[in-house]
This record gives C-alpha cells, sequence and structure tokens, in this order.
C-alpha cells in the first residue's frame, strides 16, 4: 500500500508513534507526510528529524493508495471539495459516545473539535471512510510498564516519551492497524454526520466503516513488534518529538 499521513504530530505522542510503525509496516510503502496546525512549520521540522529520507510535504498527495489522517481534518476536507481524495481515507477522529480519558468526560474528539467544518465536510464529501474513534481508542491507554516496552522497542521513543506526563494512548497507530485490516480491531458500518460543534451524529448523514471494537493487547503487541522491526532497520535514536 502506497501510503500518505497527515498528521498534527509534535503534541500527543501518538502521532510520532504511528509514523514509525507505518515506515516499518511490511504491506506499507510511506510515500509522504503532511503537516496539519502547522503555521510555523514546527510539525513539519519534527516530521522530518523523525523520519528522515520521508518527504514531507504541505499537504497530502492524491497519488497514494491510501490516507490516514491523524490530525485535525482541514488539509483532508480542501482535499475532498477539490475531489481528489485517495481511493482509502482513514481518520482517526471523533467521538460517537461520551468518553472519559484523562480525568474528563469527552462529546467532542479533539481533532473534530479543533475544525469541524473540516470534519463534517470530509464524512459528507468522501465516499467510503474508516474512522476509528475516541471511544474505542482509549481501551489501548497504557500502564506504566506497557509504556516502557515502546521505548524499549525504539529508542527515538525516549526523548519523546520522557516529555510527556499524562497517560500514553495509541490513538493514530490503531486508525493505522484498521486501515491494515489488522485482525485487533473489528469494524462495523454507522451512518455519520457532524455537528458545527464538532459531535458526531450516528445514524444520520453518509454511510461508513467504524471501528467498534479493539482487542487492547493484540494491539499493543502488534505497535510495539512493529516499533522493534523499524528500530533494527534504521538502528539510530531521533531527537525530541515536542517542538
Amino acid at each position: 500500500m502506497r501510503l500518505w499521513v497527515d498528521t498534527d504530530v509534535g503534541t500527543d505522542p501518538d502521532d510520532a508513534i504511528a509514523l514509525l510503525c507505518a515506515v516499518a509496516h511490511p504491506d506499507v510503502e510511506l510515500i509522504g507526510i503532511s503537516t496539519v496546525d502547522d503555521p510555523h512549520g514546527e510539525r513539519a521540522a519534527i516530521a522530518r528529524r523523525l523520519l528522515d529520507g520521508i518527504p514531507v510535504a504541505a499537504g497530502p498527495d492524491v497519488a497514494a493508495d491510501a490516507l490516514l489522517a491523524i490530525g485535525p481534518l482541514t488539509n483532508v476536507a480542501r482535499m475532498a471539495r477539490a475531489g481528489a481524495v485517495p481511493p482509502r481515507v482513514a481518520i482517526m477522529g471523533g467521538a460517537l459516545a461520551p468518553v472519559w480519558h484523562r480525568g474528563t468526560l469527552h462529546t467532542v474528539e479533539h481533532n473534530f473539535g479543533t475544525d469541524p467544518s473540516a470534519a463534517a465536510t470530509v464524512l459528507a464529501r468522501v465516499a467510503e471512510v474508516l474512522l476509528c474513534p475516541l471511544d474505542v481508542t482509549v481501551r489501548t491507554c497504557l500502564d506504566d510498564g506497557e509504556r516502557g516496552r515502546l521505548v524499549e522497542a525504539d529508542a527515538r521513543l525516549g526523548p519523546i516519551l520522557a516529555g510527556w506526563e499524562a497517560r500514553v494512548c495509541l490513538h493514530d497507530p490503531l486508525a493505522l492497524l484498521a486501515l491494515l485490516e489488522e485482525p485487533a480491531v473489528r469494524t462495523e458500518r454507522r451512518h455519520l454526520a457532524v455537528d458545527p460543534d464538532g459531535v458526531v451524529r450516528v445514524g444520520e448523514g453518509a454511510e461508513h466503516e467504524v471501528v467498534v471494537d479493539v482487542d487492547a493487547h493484540a494491539a499493543t503487541a502488534r505497535i510495539v513488534a512493529l516499533l522493534e522491526q523499524g528500530a533494527r532497520y534504521t538502528g539510530s535514536p531521533a531527537e525530541d518529538e515536542r517542538p
């Protein structure tokens, strides 16, 4: 699969984990990265340091077979309005039900809440979306031991996780596994629309594929294995992800 990743890498470390897993996956050719919510280019600089040699551009390339969107959907909505999106689009975003996450009850997930209009546009205009929502991805939050396994798997994550005090959750890597039809996730079809505030309305709008369940243990093990594989291939740690 020729994959393009659109990301807001540089805040939550799960973006960096997803990028490292994508470049390591045997079924993926990561052809490029674009950044969103990045007015000064800090996120693009992080992506270049993290994955030296992978092109980083202003927006996704429609020549990709698939697009993994793991940030606000501003860039993807622009593509959708132009009628130019890759055949497969996977998104980490939205919440199909209220969910407790890091001590707060969320009815709006961050990516959809940052640019609700873009989220609404993508779900309305893109014919086939695979959505990996927050109320499922929170099941992949790691304990301290599991967090340590990530650093053991790939030393490039050491400085990234050292600067992150909150609990680490594998939101974005799970969306990658879903896109690649890994057995740790289960999907169903749902009609989805997005309110102006970013709330997802289930049962309305266009029909899309949605991740509804995850074997969190299997997903974590698979992500660790991919990180180990990528680290063996590169053999060099990266600098801190945080801007």
